[in-house]
């Protein structure tokens, strides 16, 4: 019952009971408490301020160097009885040239037999101690009990310091392969990825390179024992251990098992920075009878991990489409305009060369609509500051995901690798959240300026080229769509009508 309703039926009851002043003060009192009631109950509709960020303390981790160059990182956790060890090697993507895919089956090989095990007794020997094996071209990881770890070492460090690159094996590994390519020719994402790597990077750039029927159908055994000679090196490498391990039981097991490891030189390796374009170009893969178009808006960025350019731009980038589903392309494009199920953006650090990608999946029919929407957005990034909701949700967002990956003591690893890595303060994960506390609106504009750009982007597209291409005819600068194949490839797309005497017979 509301308050007035109250007063005017306690007012009633005095005028026909003849209320003494004591009723009517009772009235006035219980007025009161009511109004005050009000006040109390207010708060309730105000979210509490935010307190200062925490300094988050990571748990501990060793690094100690072996003779031979080998850093190792160990991070102790003894919740359960499991450890986990991977060898990471520091070396920067090659260009492979015309056999371009040997550095992968190189890694791929390492674990398919080596001098005194076939692939079959190593596949064995690790399936019945229940580890986890795998290798890689920059990796190699183990991980099994605590009580099963020397057996699980022994056939690690066989695999590492002794494979054998048999030429059956290495058939296999080239048939799986040419399998793949020949599937992944039919998916319009690898096809985009493909062509995005071509367009950013230039097809003489390790990330622009695509493996292909014909360089697959070239790589020589040989080739792959070459990079195995030349990277595979303790001095070139981190031995992370993490789980059930105390410090002085991983120093004398990594030695045990990698101390006789030969170091050796390793080439340093480096590249001309890949630019951005001068004005917006599309570029088209055509995929016929393709009911949707994969739309992908990149260009490279020189972006270093660990800066504070990195944290900003992680916050600017939740805004803008990162992992927030409340992202403006997400909410644009999907909740607003229905035109797509999901879109997104990246913007990532990389020691070589990074990138800025915004992609989504869409209907043909409103591919160039989707394309005048995203090109909204990134300049309403640009040109606008975002509100402070928008940066307490982006923020809030990064802080959650962050605390949660430190539940995992692989993560921590990783953090620890980082901070070798990239020559990063020891305290930079433990001033995680106040760094990102201090980040500001006029931070997450001057990011955006600096690195968001429509005039000068990629606009890749792969579809149904008689149903969409001629609609983006208006977002390229010089008017003029470049075509390209599955693989990257540029072609040419005739344009001519054919002779009116040619019919389809």
């Amino acid at each position: 019952m509301k308050f007035y309703n109250i007063i005017f039926i306690i007012a009633g009851v005095c005028l026909f009971s003849n209320c003494t002043p004591k009723v009517a003060d009772t009235v006035i009192e219980t007025k009161e408490e009511m109004v005050e009631e009000v006040v109390t109950e207010s708060w309730r509709s105000i979210s509490p301020s935010a307190g200062p960020a925490r300094q988050v303390k990571m748990g501990e981790y060793n690094v100690f160097d072996m003779d031979n160059g080998l850093k190792v990182i160990v991070v102790e956790n003894h919740k359960l009885p499991r450890v986990s060890y991977q060898l990471s090697f520091n070396n920067l993507a090659l260009v492979e040239g015309e056999q371009a895919g040997y550095v992968s089956f190189a890694g791929d090989m390492l674990s398919r037999g080596t001098k005194t095990r076939t692939k079959a007794d190593i596949d064995k020997e690790t399936d019945q101690i229940g580890a986890t094996l795998s290798t890689g071209s920059s990796f190699v990881f183990g991980s099994s009990l605590t009580k099963h770890q020397d057996k699980l070492l022994d056939v690690m460090s066989d695999v590492l310091l002794n494979p054998s690159f048999k030429q059956e094996e290495f058939e296999k590994v080239k048939k799986q392969t040419l399998s793949g390519i020949q599937q992944s020719t039919d998916d319009p994402n690898t096809i985009a990825t493909n062509v995005a790597g071509i367009v950013n990077y230039g097809a003489d750039h390790p990330y622009g390179e695509v493996v292909t029927q014909e360089t697959v159908n070239a790589i020589k055994i040989a080739q792959c024992k070459k990079y195995y000679n030349t990277y595979f090196k303790p001095n070139n490498a981190y031995l992370t251990i993490v789980g059930d391990i105390t410090q002085a039981e991983a120093k004398a097991t990594a030695e045990k098992y990698f101390g006789k490891w030969k170091k050796g030189a390793v080439p340093e390796l480096e590249y001309e920075m890949p630019q951005r374009p001068s004005e917006p170009k599309v570029a088209f893969s055509n995929k016929e009878g393709a009911v949707q178009s994969v739309i992908r808006i990149t260009y490279p960025i020189e972006m270093k991990p660990g800066s504070e350019e990195a944290l900003h731009s992680s916050v600017m980038n939740s805004v803008l489409g990162g992992g927030v589903f409340l992202g403006r392309l997400m909410q644009n494009l999907r909740e607003d305009k229905a035109y797509t199920y999901g879109a997104r953006s990246s913007l990532g650090p990389d020691r070589l060369v990074g990138s800025f990608n915004a992609f989504a999946s869409v209907r043909n029919e409103v591919t160039d609509s989707s394309i005048v929407e995203f090109i909204y957005e990134m300049d309403r990034m640009v040109n606008e500051p975002i509100s402070n909701n928008d940066l307490l949700l982006a923020k809030n967002s990064l802080a959650g995901s962050f605390a949660r990956s430190l539940e995992s003591p692989q993560t921590l690893a990783r953090y620890a690798q980082n901070i070798v890595r990239f020559d990063l303060p020891e305290n930079h994960y433990e001033t995680y959240l106040e760094r990102l506390d201090k980040v500001t609106i006029s931070d997450v504009q001057n990011i955006a300026r600096k690195y968001v750009t429509s005039s000068n982007a990629n606009i890749v597209v792969v579809g149904n080229k008689d149903d969409v291409a001629e609609k983006l005819l208006r977002f390229d600068g010089d008017g003029e769509i470049d075509y390209y194949d599955a693989f990257g490839k540029k072609i040419e797309i005739s344009t001519e009508a054919l002779p009116s005497d040619i019919t389809p017979k």
